[in-house]
This record gives structure tokens, sequence and C-alpha cells, in this order.
């Protein structure tokens, strides 16, 4: 049995839009069986129903949406959005 692949985000921007795409593909990669977090480097605008949206699906699905800066070490796999 194979594990799930550990996949951490990093948003380094505060750009609505890429935010909005970032956490998007995040939710994207859970589909895969992936355990994804996402590390935030400035605060997101969360009243960007799309932003709201993704944050709230990557809770409901379990994955980490405040992660620590040591979850990028501890990941198979980083994306990072700028």
């Amino acid at each position: 049995m194979n594990r799930a692949s550990k996949i951490t985000v990093v948003l380094r921007t505060a750009a609505r839009e890429r935010v909005a795409e970032a956490l998007r593909a995040a939710v994207g990669l859970t589909l895969r069986g992936a355990e994804v977090s996402v590390v935030r480097c400035f605060v997101v605008d969360a009243r960007d129903a799309r932003t709201a949206r993704a944050l709230a699906t990557l809770v409901a699905l379990g994955h980490e949406v405040d992660a620590p800066a040591w979850a990028i070490g501890a990941a198979d796999v980083v994306e990072v959005w700028t």
C-alpha cells in the first residue's frame, strides 16, 4: 500500500487572484489523496469568496491551512506560489 504524498503549498503572495488560484489548486491536490498543508507568508483576505470557500473545504477535509514553516521540511513536495 502506498502512503499519501505530503504536499505543502506555500503562499508567498498577498495578491487575491494568486491566493485564490493556489488554494483552488491545493483542493485539487487532495482529490488524488495527498495530505496537504498550507503555509501562509502573508495575511490572506478571507473576505474573497473563492479564498474562503477553498480554506473551508481544506479544513473540512482535515487538511492544515495555517501550517508552521517547518511543514516545508516535512513535505514530500513543496509548491511555492508567488
